[in-house]
């Protein structure tokens, strides 16, 4: 019976070890949750996400649109002003003949200037 005792204590310490364990995984996993909702809060508060207005723009760009409506576009962002709207359009602008018709190069080009 002692031999008994002892498997009995090796298998409730095992069982509190796992218990621990698991305990310190639910833990690390609630506050990785929390830092990650909190950086995306944080991103939408600061908008360092591009604005729908900057992905129109870039759609209207390889669409050949003109340059003074790609501005009239970008105007409406508060991410930019008239020195960094001339900025993005002289970084894409010899990108309008690439295959997406330069889309890339204009998102590649806005965050340059906002530089993200």
């Amino acid at each position: 019976t002692i031999l008994d005792g002892r498997i009995v204590e090796k298998r409730i310490f095992m069982n509190s070890i796992l218990a621990n364990i698991g305990l310190l995984e639910i833990a690390i996993f609630i506050i990785y949750s929390i830092k990650k909702i909190d950086g995306y809060i944080d991103d939408k508060k600061t908008g360092t996400n591009l604005s729908d207005k900057v992905y129109r723009a870039a759609k209207a760009f390889s669409q050949g649109e003109s340059a003074d409506d790609i501005r009239k576009i970008l105007m409406n962002c508060i991410d930019f002003d008239g020195e960094d709207i001339e900025e993005v359009l002289e970084l894409a602008l010899p990108h309008r003949t690439d295959d997406d018709g330069g889309y890339n190069a204009f998102v590649v080009a806005v965050n340059k200037v906002l530089a993200l």
